[in-house]
């Protein structure tokens, strides 16, 4: 179901002036062992309106923790309270495996779920390929769902994303931090060969040139702008995007085309 984000609530001041923003790679809620200010939704959307960010799609950091259910339902409440402007990542863990296909039926009966959010090391570092994921990826290939899962601080080697994407031809699959600690050349070798997977852009954009090369080697609609709101600074991972030497039209694709097309959304008048 498409979802009808709008532009109406832009400040004139904002320093995008895109069709369409999309941070693709949000959180929500307390953490588990440190203090994040602003980490409710009411103040997440404030940051977005002074950037110009259209529509987060978060996931929960209960979800990706102690209780995915409770962090579903947090996402729940959040994209009821702010229409349009908050979507949500399902997340789900391993470890309840009996209990993984019936929380995503029950997450994407409601149309504010576009995506499932896999963080492994979170859970035990269970393997992307083990059994209990399996209900995962099936379900997220029938249906053409996106899966944004972390690779980052070590985890699941690149073969097993390959492997995946392989056996999945149809499923998009997002690679969480672009794949930061593999070596974005290694990155680039490959997933240059599987159009499935496109790489999330968080925390790489702090770094001067990742844009730059990343286009230069896969072609801008394989790249999706997220920020990691509120872990990280969104001023800071938006700037390194905005300012990317790249042309206007890769950064439109970078900043909401690709993820548009991804989650199902469309530009308001």
């Amino acid at each position: 179901m498409p979802v009808d984000t709008g532009t109406a609530h832009r400040d004139k001041s904002a320093p995008t002036d895109w069709p369409l923003v999309v941070d693709a790679h949000c959180h929500l809620g307390a953490f588990r062992n440190f203090h994040i200010p602003g980490h409710h939704a009411d103040a997440m959307v404030e940051v977005m309106d002074l950037l110009g960010i259209d529509v987060a799609v978060v996931a929960a950091h209960a979800g990706i923790h102690a209780d995915y259910r409770f962090g579903n339902d947090q996402v729940l409440a959040a994209a009821r309270r702010h229409p349009g402007r908050v979507l949500g990542y399902c997340c789900i863990n391993p470890n309840y495996a009996a209990e993984v296909r019936d929380e995503l039926e029950r997450c994407f009966a409601e149309p504010a779920f576009r995506g499932i959010k896999l963080h492994p090391e979170l859970h035990g570092d269970y393997p992307l390929d083990g059994p209990a994921y399996r209900p995962v990826w099936e379900f997220a290939a029938e249906r053409g769902i996106p899966v944004l899962s972390h690779s980052y601080f070590a985890g699941d080697p690149l073969a097993v994303f390959a492997a995946l994407a392989d056996e999945y031809p149809s499923l998009p699959l997002l690679l969480g931090h672009a794949g930061l600690d593999y070596g974005l050349d290694r990155v680039v070798d490959v997933v240059g060969a599987r159009p499935g997977i496109h790489l999330d852009l968080t925390g790489p954009l702090s770094w001067d040139g990742v844009v730059e090369f990343l286009v230069r080697e896969l072609g801008a609609e394989r790249l999706v702008y997220g920020s990691d709101m509120p872990f990280m600074n969104a001023a800071l991972q938006l700037g390194g995007c905005v300012y990317a030497r790249v042309d206007r039209a890769a950064k439109e694709r970078i900043l909401g085309g690709n993820a548009a097309a991804l989650f199902g959304l469309e530009v308001g008048p």
